[in-house]
């Protein structure tokens, strides 16, 4: 199953049957969940997919995209040892483009899920009031957006700006020597991004491969800041490798 580019998607809903609620920890956005699932053509119930048969759980993280948008929007919020069945719509599928010779055009779907683990972020999530406490401790924030980026919205004053990721979303080339020298596995640190993503499955690289303990995760990025009126600063020099604002 991969992820697919759907159309309309803001006026589609999905339809959800609870099989079984579960009793284990409720997946949220950024955490793995391991599952099983079978998908369904709705039209005639023909199998187009099944994680059973192929013999293998499938590991989802939420929030990457991985995956349909309809999928992952039946999947959040789903707890470990539950079982769901989902609809999605073509709009939040394989819309018209359907899925090679597999899934037709405007298909749509039907997965039965069963949730086996919940596999938590090793990092923890900061909303806005989360964010203003981290600021007024004096916490090392560092912003991984592009020069445009903080251009167009302006960056929270003291954060420090090191871009991670290029317009093709290659990590830049400078990203892990600046960052390192800026910040130890054992300090705490606050990634920032436009809306959460980037920062997201960075925050996991930088605890999974470098072994960094304090990470915390601006869940709603930079957007959902401005978006209550939290203030940003829009007179930063140009920006310089680690520069602060």
């Amino acid at each position: 199953m991969t992820a697919g580019t759907a159309s309309a998607e803001s006026a589609a809903s999905i339809e959800i049957h609870e099989v079984e609620r579960g009793e284990g920890p409720e997946i949220v956005r950024h955490d793995t969940a391991i599952l099983h699932y079978t998908g369904r053509l709705e039209e005639d119930g023909t199998v187009f997919d099944s994680s059973r048969e192929s013999g293998a759980p499938f590991a989802l993280t939420i929030g990457t995209g991985q995956v349909i948008p309809g999928f992952e929007q039946g999947v959040t919020g789903m707890r470990e040892g539950g079982k769901r069945e989902i609809v999605i719509p073509p709009e939040l599928g394989y819309g018209e483009r359907g899925a090679g010779n597999i899934i037709p055009s405007n298909a749509t779907l039907r997965f039965e899920v069963e949730i086996l683990d919940v596999e938590r972020a090793p990092f923890s999530a900061l909303d806005n009031e989360g964010l203003a406490e981290k600021i007024d401790e004096g916490a090392t924030i560092v912003d991984i957006r592009r020069p445009d980026e903080w251009a167009e919205t302006g960056v929270i004053e003291g954060s420090h700006r090191i871009t991670a990721f290029d317009e093709d979303g290659e990590l830049h080339p400078d990203f892990g020597r600046q960052f390192t020298d800026l910040v130890k596995p054992d300090e705490e640190v606050v990634l920032i991004c436009r809306v959460g993503n980037r920062t997201g499955a960075l925050a996991r690289a930088l605890a999974d491969g470098l072994g960094y303990e304090n990470i915390y995760n601006v869940t709603d990025g930079i957007m959902e800041w401005l978006a209550d009126d939290r203030l940003v600063q829009h007179d930063c020099p140009e920006a310089t490798e680690t520069a602060q604002c």
